[in-house]
């Protein structure tokens, strides 16, 4: 005696109410997926923060000494709003030999240029600005 199909189906668990069921819970999880992506990609991106116009770059660096480094930077940021920024100096091995940390107090400019003496505990060959961000 040939099987039914449906009987089977029912069976094993494979009706088509099941087989709409897990569509439906598949194409929810998918948009779900989809919304956090979108809301991670926009909150990283810092769209719509004070963050986002937080600008800054190396301009120079001077070895002075074997003890000694000057690094200056440049920091475009949001007026009145305080800016610290991590500097480093580093040997000729790229081991980082000095860093320390600068505390921009709030100002009125956008516009600020920095230059920062480090004590090293090596002789330096390179200075530069690790990254900066608002405090």
């Amino acid at each position: 005696m040939p099987a039914d199909g449906e009987a089977l189906a029912g069976r094993y668990g494979n009706t088509a109410q099941r087989r709409r069921t897990t569509r439906w819970l598949l194409i929810g999880l998918g948009a779900f997926i989809a919304v956090v992506m979108i809301a991670w990609a926009v909150w990283g991106s810092g769209l719509g923060s004070s963050a986002s116009s937080l600008q800054y770059t190396d301009t120079a660096n001077d070895p002075i000494d074997g003890q000694h480094i000057t690094v200056s930077f440049a920091v475009d940021a949001p007026p009145n709003t305080a800016v610290s920024c991590a500097v480093e100096a580093q040997n000729i091995d790229f081991t980082v030999v000095g860093y320390d940390v600068v505390h921009l107090k709030p100002t009125a400019e956008t516009h600020q240029v920095v230059t920062k003496s480090l004590i090293t505990y090596e002789p330096a060959v390179s200075g530069s600005l690790d990254k900066c961000w608002l405090t």
